[in-house]
C-alpha cells in the first residue's frame, strides 16, 4: 500500500467496523451473562424440585405403610381392596407428577448448557474479531507512521 492509501480517511471504515464489532462483542457478553444467570436459576429450581420429589417419595412411603397397617390382618372385601389400590395409585401419581416435573427441568438444563456454550463461543469469536481489527489498525498505523490510538 502506498502511504496515501493509509490516510486517516482510508482507515475510517476500519474504525467503524471495529466499533461495530466491539458493540457486537459487548452484546454477546451481555447475552452470555444472561444465559449464566438463567442456568443458575434453573439449577436452583432443579435442587428444589429434587427435594420436593424426595419429600413426595417419603410421604408416599409413609402413607403406604399406614395403609398397609390399617388393613393388616383384615379380611379384605373387593370394595376395600379397590379403595386401597385407589389410594396407592393416588399417592404414586403425586410422586410421579413431581418426578416428571424434575425430568422436564433436567431437560431444560441440558438445553441451557448447550445455549450457554453457544453464547460463550459466540462471545469469544466476537472478541477475537475485535482483536484482529485492532491488530490490523495498529499495523496500518505503524506502516503509515501514525500514532496508534485505540478506541
Amino acid at each position: 500500500m502506498c502511504p496515501s492509501e493509509n490516510s486517516p480517511q482510508a482507515t475510517a471504515p476500519l474504525r467503524l467496523l471495529r466499533q461495530h464489532r466491539a458493540d457486537r462483542a459487548d452484546r454477546a457478553e451481555r447475552v452470555l451473562q444472561l444465559k449464566r444467570r438463567e442456568q443458575q436459576a434453573l439449577s436452583l429450581s432443579i435442587e428444589q424440585t429434587r427435594a420436593a420429589v424426595e419429600l413426595a417419595r417419603q410421604h408416599e412411603s409413609r402413607q403406604q405403610a399406614a395403609l398397609a397397617a390399617r388393613y393388616q390382618g383384615q379380611l379384605l372385601s373387593p370394595r376395600m381392596l379397590s379403595g386401597w389400590h385407589a389410594s396407592q395409585r393416588q399417592l404414586a401419581a403425586q410422586t410421579t407428577q413431581q418426578a416428571s416435573a424434575l425430568q422436564g427441568l433436567l431437560e431444560q438444563q441440558r438445553q441451557a448448557v448447550l445455549d450457554l456454550e453457544s453464547a460463550r463461543q459466540y462471545a469469544v469469536d466476537c472478541l477475537r474479531n475485535v482483536e484482529k481489527l485492532e491488530q490490523l489498525s495498529a499495523l496500518l498505523a505503524e506502516e503509515a507512521g501514525w500514532p496508534s490510538y485505540q478506541e
